[in-house]
């Protein structure tokens, strides 16, 4: 894959126990940022798009990214995507070991519950 086609930016976050600065009580479920990728978000092929008809907004809600196969950190299965202002959770990672270019990260849409996660 050339980098050329990584035109999106997208940020992994943990979700750790924090103290609030001002307040100074203990935050229960506090993101913290780790590091931010390039990544590739894929098409849908003509196939899937008819096939997946009936699913309106189907892309948005579970993305596939495709980020470099090295990363600053390893990522972790509980950490949280930010990309285009929303939030996503790690559904599946399949990291490519034979030719070892690739990363491709299953994610899922976090529903907002008015609590902070």
């Amino acid at each position: 894959m050339k980098l050329r086609n990584m035109t999106e930016r997208i940020t992994f976050y943990s979700v750790q126990m924090g103290i609030n600065p001002e307040t100074h009580r203990p935050i229960k479920n506090q993101k913290v940022k780790e590091f931010t990728v390039w990544a590739k978000v894929p098409k849908l092929s003509v196939r899937e798009f008819v096939q997946n008809s009936s699913n309106v907004g189907f892309r948005k809600e579970s993305p596939t990214f495709l980020i470099a196969f090295k990363t600053r950190k390893e990522i972790q299965s509980n950490w949280l995507i930010n990309w285009r202002g929303k939030w996503y959770e790690i559904t599946g990672m399949d990291p490519d070991y034979a030719k070892r270019d690739l990363t491709k990260i299953s994610a899922q849409k976090v529903i907002d519950d008015g609590s902070d996660r």
